[in-house]
This record gives structure tokens, C-alpha cells and sequence, in this order.
């Protein structure tokens, strides 16, 4: 493996969350400013990370977020981090998964303190079960003695606590980010450069170690059926994560009972494995014994694509029925949305809860697509699972 490889796989990739306008660029050009100087800037410029350009990274065909990233480490800790243009870029970002979030710098502008869109951010960080966020009160040129600070502060603080944050590991950082980015000297003891330098010592302290997919129990979805003989079949697909190796016992899981096997050869992306014909079928997954499970009941938040996006204008109403799209098939699903809702509109998400016809290999943070009419509309990620097989 090459060391920018490996480097790649070290860092930890965060984002900064928070409602337009509340300082989320400027904060995050300020905290490169900072690492320049206790640490170090893996980016091929000098780091202005406000003069980069921004990126349009596509996530599905039509669909795309647009955002700005810079890679930096700091105390042997490496991050990537992303900072998005939009409310709606963040939305998509987080729900679509790409690029991947593992956890987040939360933004909150002290003049108008914590907006819905602001809330949102936080709740969405908490459904997708990320570990760490870490709360910067954007003094926004007001003063320390200022009552706003301490309103504000409380509100963050209640918020935090309400999904899970415990103080002692989400401090509040309070600073003026603009005041830190404009600081034209070099002094690391700067006191408008204090704050940031307290962030990225506590993001050294409590932010966890990156997740190395390649090191996790293998996953491999059944794309298609290539040969079946009297005892092995064939398949091909696309192994997620993990390794598969010869003679290494697997199961099959999914659309069904639980299969156990073990697999005979590999050569690209087909695998060979022990079983009798009619077994297996495409949308089943390859996992280690007694690892992932099949569920037909899930919670996940559902993005609808805009007609921009998708081409079309079909909303999801009460006990509709789309088809999820997970592991190259699509399986008809019973959709349950929150009391408060009786549409997602496209350009809208929500927190729903689905019924699979037939149970399909997921956990927390599996992505899929919502179809309807045999169109894509939207796409998903799981946050919760039951009824396991």
C-alpha cells in the first residue's frame, strides 16, 4: 500500500455543521490558519483554505453537494475536512454519505443563536449515530460580557444534551472565527487565536480514531448469478468491505434463511462458493458467521431528489409503497411517516419508518435508493433496525 494510501485511510474524515451564514467557512479557514502553525497542511497550495476552490461532487448521476476541503494533522492526528456551500448541500452530504462523515464541528453564530436549520444539523448528527460534535459559539464580534453568550450558550448546551453530547467531551469553544482568520501575525499565543487553538486540541482529545473499512467484517452483495453446478455456484459482486478468502466459511444472508457455506475460490470481483443450485439469488450478501443480519423493519432518513435532480416530481405521502433499491434489487416497501408529516415533498427529508416486503442485510448507516413507478426519487441511509433474521 502506498503512503498516501495509507495516509488516506489515517484520517479522520469531520465537517462543520451549522445554518447558513453562521460562520462554518470562516471558521474552518481559521482553524487551517491555526494547524499551519502547530501542525500541517497536506494540500498541494498554502493552505488558504477560503481561496480553494469549491467542488461539485456528485453523489448520484444528476445529484450532486457542493463543498471545499482541506486535509491537515495536528499532535499525529489526521483529519479531512469537509465544509459545505448550502443548508441542503450538508442534508445531502450527511444522508447520501458521500463523502463519508464520521464526525462534526457544530457552528452556532451567537447574534441569532440557534436557527432550525442550526437544529437540524444537530438532529441529523444524532440519528446518523455520529460519535463526536463538537459545539463553537461564534461570538460574531460581540463582547465577552454580552448576555447573548451566555443565552446562546445554554440553548447549545440543552441541545447537545438532549441527543446525547455530555459536556466533558462536547465542550463549548467560544471565539470570534473572523477575528481569528484576519489575525495577520504569526504569535500562536494571539488571543483572538486562543479559541481555535482550545478547538483543535480538544478535536485531538475526543475526536475518535477513522474507521478503516478494509478492516471490518467483509460484506459482499450478490450482483449476479454466473454458474451453478450440482454443489457450487458462482456469483459476482463487489465486496464493500473486508476480504474474502479461500476457504473461509461464510453465510448468506438475506430474502430468507440464513445459509451456511464456505467460499472455494475467488478471482476478481466472482466468487465461488459450496452450495446447491436455486440457493442463492442476487440482493443476498456474503458475511462472516453470526455477524450482519437481515431485518424487514427499519427507521432511516429519506431524501427526495428535486425535479432538477431526478427528472420527475413525485412526492412520498402515509403508507405509500416505494421500492428500496439495496444490493441490486429493488423490494417493495410500507412507509410510516412521523405524526407531524402527511408528505416529503422533493427537496424535503424525513425521519421515516419502512416495511420491506422480503428482509434485506442492513445495520445503522446502510445506503439505498427510493423508487416509485420504476423512477429513483431519493435515497437513504438506515439509522435504526428490528425484527432481525
Amino acid at each position: 500500500m502506498t503512503e498516501k494510501k495509507q495516509n488516506t485511510h489515517r484520517r479522520l474524515p469531520i465537517c462543520t455543521l451549522g445554518a447558513d451564514g453562521h460562520g462554518k467557512t470562516t471558521l474552518t479557514a481559521a482553524i487551517a490558519k491555526v494547524v499551519a502553525r502547530i501542525g500541517a497542511i497536506h494540500t498541494d497550495d498554502d493552505g488558504d483554505f477560503e481561496a480553494q476552490h469549491l467542488i461539485h461532487h456528485p453523489i448520484r448521476e444528476g445529484v450532486g453537494i457542493t463543498y471545499r476541503s482541506i486535509a491537515y494533522e495536528t499532535s499525529g492526528k489526521l483529519y479531512t475536512h469537509i465544509d459545505c456551500e448550502t443548508h441542503l448541500d450538508v442534508i445531502k452530504m450527511l444522508i447520501s454519505g458521500s463523502p463519508t462523515i464520521q464526525s462534526a464541528i457544530w457552528v452556532v453564530n451567537a447574534i441569532e443563536g440557534v436557527t432550525p436549520d442550526s437544529q437540524a444539523h444537530l438532529r441529523l448528527a444524532h440519528q446518523m449515530h455520529l460519535p463526536v460534535v463538537l459545539p463553537f459559539l461564534n461570538t460574531g464580534g460581540i463582547s465577552k460580557e454580552d448576555e447573548l453568550l451566555d443565552i446562546c450558550g445554554q440553548e447549545m448546551r440543552e441541545l447537545l444534551n438532549a441527543y446525547g453530547w455530555e459536556e466533558e467531551t462536547t465542550p463549548i469553544t467560544v471565539g470570534d472565527a473572523l477575528k481569528a482568520l484576519n489575525y495577520k501575525g504569526n504569535s500562536i499565543t494571539f488571543a483572538q487565536w486562543q479559541p481555535i487553538v482550545d478547538l483543535v486540541f480538544t478535536m485531538n482529545r475526543t475526536m475518535p480514531a477513522p474507521i478503516d473499512t478494509e478492516n471490518l467484517p467483509v460484506i459482499m452483495p450478490i450482483h449476479e448469478i454466473v454458474e451453478e453446478t450440482k454443489d457450487r455456484v458462482s456469483v459476482r459482486g463487489e465486496v464493500v468491505q473486508g476480504h474474502l478468502a479461500v476457504g473461509q466459511a461464510v453465510d448468506i444472508v438475506g430474502k430468507g434463511d440464513r445459509i451456511k457455506t464456505r467460499v472455494l475460490s475467488t478471482k476478481g470481483d466472482e466468487v465461488c462458493v459450496e452450495s446447491e443450485p436455486d440457493w442463492l439469488s442476487v440482493g443476498q450478501v456474503l458475511c462472516p458467521p453470526k455477524t450482519i443480519k437481515a431485518h424487514s423493519e427499519f427507521t432511516a432518513l429519506v431524501y427526495l431528489l428535486t425535479q432538477e435532480e431526478s427528472g420527475t416530481h413525485i412526492p412520498l405521502i402515509e403508507n405509500d409503497r416505494p421500492d428500496i433499491r439495496l444490493w441490486s434489487v429493488d423490494i417493495p416497501a410500507h412507509l410510516k411517516l412521523p405524526e407531524e408529516l402527511s408528505l416529503i415533498t422533493p427537496g424535503d427529508y424525513a425521519h421515516v419508518n419502512l416495511t420491506l416486503d422480503l428482509p434485506l442485510v442492513m445495520e445503522a448507516g446502510t445506503r439505498f435508493e427510493v423508487k416509485k413507478m420504476g423512477v429513483r426519487i431519493g435515497f437513504g441511509v438506515v439509522t435504526g433496525v428490528e425484527l432481525s433474521v
